[in-house]
């Protein structure tokens, strides 16, 4: 073979080779993650240092079910941070891009010169379940302009919404709830203007009462969540809402002066949980509600709703919570109601529901509540006693007639027992479950007899 020949033909193997190597080394390279820059591991021990680390600073956790330590503990310096408990970073630039420190038991304040603020790359921030000693919610929040989540619920927070939060315009999820803070309605302006890509928004306890609730209506389309509990909230609330395509979750509970008629509008069958108890919303009950198969939370409880109890309820089969209690509803109990195997409770009280108790009782055996005082006539079904998990029983204020079944004394977690102000005879009967309740139980009915009550039973 040619010299020449000999000599391209090493050189060609050995550009391959030096390229292999090169590129196997920069593919090892991008793979291997990067260590937190020095920095941003410097910052967050800044920001470790401004707590104390008590408890029950995140007391409310445990009610929710979720597990509290403290994460910060195990922070150390000279330690990659991207390795800390809480702490995420970026594939590849070691860039500090999530900080989660919910229910870490932080108890103190975070100032406007607080080294959190040095985070520039960060998108998702939360300190929910802490304790934040009434800190602000600072203007510099807004220099964290990467953040896609938000979230400061349970944390202690006090004073105003600020408007530089607008400057937040990739922010998904926003959740202030639980605070003392205020929003006015010239800064939500701002923060509707520009936090257009929101699908998460809770402002639950957020004093709200100078903003005009027809403005909520220029939310997103994508909206998946609005939480709006007790928020002094005032005037009509947009039907438009519940026809959302994306929305899953809506409450508006406990917003006294809220009215509104959702039955102007379609519901999206996204829905999953509903809760507007305890507002002035009123209206119907469409029919169409059976086409929300997966609705599992309806609440309407002290509302101003009204009409029948419509038969399509009963395909809602993932309903486990139902609450239509002090309505206007009339009509009776629809027997549909029986394919609703999932419920826990069943709160139909104080509405004008007459008629017989349905015998449906041994289909719903995952009840632990069942609230069903009305103008209810006949006698209590035996089937009440397949309910093994119910803890509250409340038959109240009825024209209910006949004897208390004896199965009841099966139902050994019962806590709860409210027999009164019916037509019920007989004697009350005897056994463990029964000597949990006192007079007030079995009270306005004068055709019963034995303990607890003073009037004996007579001999058979």
């Amino acid at each position: 073979m040619a010299p020449k020949l000999v000599c391209f033909l090493f050189f060609l193997l050995y550009s391959q080779l030096v390229l292999f190597i090169t590129f196997s080394s920069a593919s090892s390279s991008s793979s291997s993650p990067a260590l937190c820059h020095q920095d941003q591991s410097n910052a967050l021990i800044q920001f470790k240092t401004a707590f104390s680390l008590i408890r029950r600073a995140s007391i409310y956790c445990s009610d929710e079910g979720i597990k509290t330590y403290p994460k910060t503990k195990s922070w150390k310096k000279g330690t990659d941070c991207c390795k800390w408990d809480g702490v995420k970073c970026e594939n590849g630039t070691g860039n500090v891009i999530g900080l989660d420190l919910s229910c870490s038991w932080l108890s103190g304040p975070i100032h406007p010169n607080s080294s959190l603020f040095h985070l520039k790359r960060i998108q998702n921030l939360n300190l929910a379940h802490n304790d934040l000693q009434l800190s602000k919610i600072w203007p510099q929040y807004a220099s964290l302009v990467s953040l896609t989540h938000l979230n400061f619920s349970f944390s202690h927070l006090d004073g105003q919404v600020p408007s530089q939060l607008s400057a937040l315009s990739r922010l998904v999820s926003l959740d202030l709830g639980i605070n003392g803070v205020t929003l006015e309605s010239s800064v939500w302006k701002y923060l509707l203007l520009h936090l257009t890509q929101l699908r998460e928004l809770a402002l639950d306890h957020v004093y709200m009462d100078s903003i005009d609730p027809s403005t909520f209506s220029n939310l997103s389309s994508s909206l998946t969540l609005l939480s709006l509990n007790q928020c002094d909230l005032k005037g009509e609330f947009p039907h438009t809402i519940v026809s959302l395509p994306n929305l899953q979750k809506l409450v508006l509970s406990e917003n006294g002066d809220l009215t509104g008629d959702f039955s102007k509008s379609s519901w999206s069958k996204s829905l999953k949980h509903l809760d507007i108890q305890f507002t002035d919303i009123a209206g119907k009950l469409p029919n169409s509600i059976g086409n929300l198969k997966s609705l599992q939370y309806l609440d309407v409880s002290g509302c101003k709703f009204s009409g029948s109890i419509p038969a399509s309820i009963g395909n809602l089969k993932e309903m486990w919570f139902l609450s239509l209690f002090r309505n206007g509803f009339s009509g009776p109990i629809p027997y549909s109601i029986a394919n609703l195997g999932q419920l826990k409770l069943l709160a139909l009280s104080e509405n004008g529901i007459t008629g017989k108790i349905p015998n449906i009782f041994d289909k719903l055996t995952k009840l632990v509540a069942l609230s069903l005082g009305n103008g209810l006539t006949g006698k209590i079904p035996n089937t009440i006693c397949s309910l093994n998990q119910l803890q509250l029983l409340d038959f109240s204020n009825n024209s209910l007639s006949g004897t208390i079944p004896k199965c009841l004394g099966k139902l050994t977690k019962l806590q709860s027992l409210h027999l009164s102000d019916n037509h019920l005879v007989g004697p009350i009967p005897s056994g463990k479950v029964f000597r949990k309740f006192g007079v007030k139980t079995y009270a306005g009915n004068p055709g019963l007899c034995g303990f607890p009550l003073p009037k004996k039973c007579g001999r058979v």
